[in-house]
């Protein structure tokens, strides 16, 4: 599906913020729902994601250092 540069940039954003959501689901949980959080996902956020190396792409799916710093620089906007 063909994205506008407008639109990308909103899902990249978004991202941003639900990786604060995912951070703590992580440190509550030790991981994320794997059912939720499928590389193959169509859920446009999670496969973000996915590219930007923020979730692991193995299992117990996880944030990687990445994801967790990327949360971490959204709180401190």
């Amino acid at each position: 599906m063909e994205r506008t540069a407008h639109e990308t940039k909103f899902i990249n954003e978004y991202t941003r913020k639900l990786l604060v959501d995912w951070a703590n689901v992580c440190r509550q949980n030790g991981e994320l729902p794997a059912d939720q959080f499928d590389p193959e996902s169509e859920n446009p956020y999670v496969q973000h994601a996915f590219k930007k190396g923020w979730i692991t792409k193995r299992l117990p799916r996880k944030l990687t250092s990445g994801g967790w710093g990327t949360a971490a620089a959204f709180l401190k906007r």
